[in-house]
């Protein structure tokens, strides 16, 4: 009997101690899915991967960061919208892109509003207006006089059809009265090089493509869209210091889930967002590409991309786009 006893004090000891050890294992670390609608090496992907990499060094997360280029985002977005509702499969989108691909794809079915559920900014950007050799002026005004001497020669280069860039380029026509023929590029940076080498005379682009010119004698910065000056172009007008209020337009990175996410996924989200966005190596990196930190996230995110969608609707509309298929 007493061996019995024995064994059974040792079975009941061994059970403890199995059951402590696993209590001391470490909760295993979430697999995170960061899809990206563009190319690797571009603005997107490159702050999907700094993001990434202090979320791992901040929760221990394994993250991937997979690009899914094309049409305009869609891809990715059609990715994400087909996947599950667990908050582990996430895209990082520009807003102005989230806003405009429905008006631009006809393919693209889904609602910007409805159909995601923002978990925040990760950063913020606005896009320059410059001019080449072709036109030798040095501001917005000036350029206009240009262009109604010149009407036949008056273009401009953007990263290609369907972009914000694009639409502001209308806005613009419209705003100065000029002759602007729009001449889209497959990306920024053949936009940038045919602009500097007088194929072109005016560029639309954003801000961080026209950090590495400031100064240099091909490639004059006209304006900013953003509300404020960016401190690498300390120089350089914004949009409403030219005497064009109208073309003010910040665009953000997002990082959205699946609407139906469950809201204790969101807040998880949220909190270790806010988490990357003070680490100083997340905001040293998006300060050496030109980004800005939000330095608070908007209040309500439905009110914002609500009024964003209407913004560029109507940017869609002064440029007479008909949506491709």
């Amino acid at each position: 009997m007493a061996f019995f006893s024995r064994r059974k004090h040792l079975i009941a000891a061994g059970a403890i101690a199995l059951t402590s050890l696993a209590a001391a294992q470490p909760v295993a670390a979430p697999n995170i899915k960061i899809l990206v609608g563009f190319p690797a090496g571009g603005a997107p992907d490159s702050i999907a991967r700094a993001f990434a990499d202090q979320l791992r060094l901040t929760n221990g997360a394994v993250v991937i960061v997979e690009n899914r280029p094309g049409a305009s985002g869609k891809i990715a977005i059609d990715a994400l919208l087909s996947g599950p509702m667990d908050g582990d499969t996430v895209a990082l989108i520009p807003s102005s892109v989230l806003a405009l691909t429905p008006q631009v794809v006809k393919a693209a079915k889904y609602d910007s509003v409805r159909d995601f559920v923002a978990l925040g900014s990760l950063a913020e950007y606005g896009f320059g207006i410059a001019v080449g050799p072709a036109a030798k002026v040095t501001s917005i005004s000036a350029y206009k006089d240009w262009a109604r001497a010149h009407p036949a020669e008056s273009s401009f280069a953007t990263p290609g059809q369907g972009t914000p860039q694009h639409f502001l380029g209308a806005q613009v026509q419209k705003l100065l009265d000029i002759e602007l023929t729009h001449v889209p590029y497959k990306g920024g940076a053949s936009a940038v090089s045919d602009v500097i080498g007088g194929q072109i005379p005016l560029l639309i682009t954003t801000e961080q493509l026209l950090v590495p010119h400031e100064g240099q004698s091909r490639l004059k910065t006209l304006l900013v869209t953003s509300h404020q000056r960016n401190p690498k172009l300390p120089n350089v007008p914004t949009a409403r210091e030219a005497g064009l209020p109208q073309l003010e337009s910040t665009d953000w990175f997002g990082l959205f889930a699946k609407a139906g996410t469950p809201a204790s996924k969101v807040s998880e989200w949220k909190s270790s967002i806010a988490k990357v966005l003070a680490s100083p190596r997340y905001q040293e990196a998006m300060a050496n590409t030109g980004y800005s930190v939000p330095a608070r996230q908007p209040d309500d995110f439905i009110k914002l991309l609500t009024h964003e969608r209407a913004v560029w609707s109507e940017r869609v509309r002064l440029a007479g786009f008909t949506a491709a298929n």
